[in-house]
């Protein structure tokens, strides 16, 4: 293995002078060193054709690299494969942006769904090298018709995909109103309290609410009577069996906060210039979270891909509007409380 690699490098050497009257670059600028690669096989080696005392590798170690050949399928979540040598495999536990989040709590690659277990959502954010984080469910809630009610028995439910926030005019008093020029050092600065649906959430629902005279049966009710979107969110649960789960069933779920569908979209906190707008959007997350979610469709999981509209928030901004956010560019935005918008519902883990 050695001298084949030695005898590449030579080859490497002569297409350089022949092709190449310029400065020729440097062994350190191939990013070639003199130093020993502790996860570099025993020839795995090859050598600057410029000076042969530099090198890098070129063929990992997979025992060095912390893979194995034990079997590892009947305890571990999520299993990862050696570039090198497929044989050797290692046990990834932990969570990623992506991720297939499944009801027993473990997460794994959208590819190597084979059925035996129940993906609930997917994961969009992580913290503590992925140990915890948060997850989005697989498609926007919906419902029977403007009029009718959320039905957790059916929450995908594509015959009227939006839900009001509900309570128009009407303030919720423990749910903290931030003015613009805060709001946009607070989401620099990944504040929490711009991050903590689940708080928003219970503050929301334990709110009295106004008096409200229309019945149920009106799509004013859902207006200015409840809150339609927040209600929604803690009452789903993914399937009748998991209703009761205690990591994914009902009131485990509820309505993200701005900083969240942030998260979900992707952006640069650095990059944020103002709050109204799209600056330091950039959709990454968006994109790897769709792949996951067409990569389940393709294996008869009932998804939705993350569609091109406004999801309500769990954010309030005064008694008439909350924020919401543009699913398609990346646009933060107000809305008022009573306009009609997608619905995801989050999880922590």
């Amino acid at each position: 293995m050695k001298y084949v690699l030695f005898f590449i490098a030579i080859l490497f050497s002569n297409q350089v002078v022949a092709l190449n009257c310029e400065k020729q670059p440097t062994c350190e600028d191939l990013n070639y060193s003199k130093d020993d690669d502790p996860q570099c096989a025993e020839d795995g080696y090859i050598l600057c054709p410029f000076d042969f005392s530099y090198k890098k590798c070129a063929e990992f170690d997979c025992e060095k690299l912390g893979f194995t050949q034990s079997n590892k399928s009947s305890w571990c979540g999520k299993i990862s494969k050696c570039p090198n040598d497929e044989s050797y495999t290692a046990c990834k536990a932990l969570c990623d942006i992506g991720d297939v989040y499944y009801a027993d709590g473990t997460c794994g690659y959208a590819n190597d769904y084979d059925g035996s277990k129940t993906p609930v959502g997917v994961v969009y954010w992580v913290t503590d090298n992925g140990r915890h984080g948060k997850v989005i469910n697989l498609h926007d809630l919906g419902k029977e018709s403007e009029s009718s009610p959320f039905d957790p028995r059916n929450p995908y439910n594509t015959e009227y995909r939006y839900l009001y926030w509900g309570y128009f005019n009407y303030d919720i008093p423990e749910l903290t109103n931030y003015d613009q020029s805060n709001v946009i050092d607070m989401l620099r600065e990944h504040n929490p309290d711009l991050y903590d649906g689940k708080g928003n959430t219970d503050k929301i629902l334990e709110a009295e609410g106004p008096s409200c005279n229309f019945g149920v049966s009106t799509a004013d009710y859902y207006k200015y009577c409840v809150p339609e979107a927040a209600q929604a969110a803690r009452d789903f649960y993914p399937l009748e069996s998991l209703k009761n789960d205690s990591k994914v069933g009902k009131g485990k779920w509820y309505l993200p906060a701005i900083g969240e569908l942030m998260d979900l979209y992707g952006y640069d906190n650095n990059q944020l210039t103002e709050y109204y707008g799209t600056s330091g959007s950039n959709g990454d997350n968006k994109n790897i979270i769709n792949n996951t979610l067409n990569a389940l469709k393709g294996k008869d999981v009932e998804t939705g891909m993350l569609s091109d509209c406004y999801y309500w928030s769990s954010s309030e901004y005064n008694n008439e509007d909350s924020r919401s956010f543009n699913m398609s560019v990346g646009h933060r935005t107000t809305t008022h409380k009573y306009g009609y918008h997608c619905v995801r519902a989050s999880l922590e883990f």
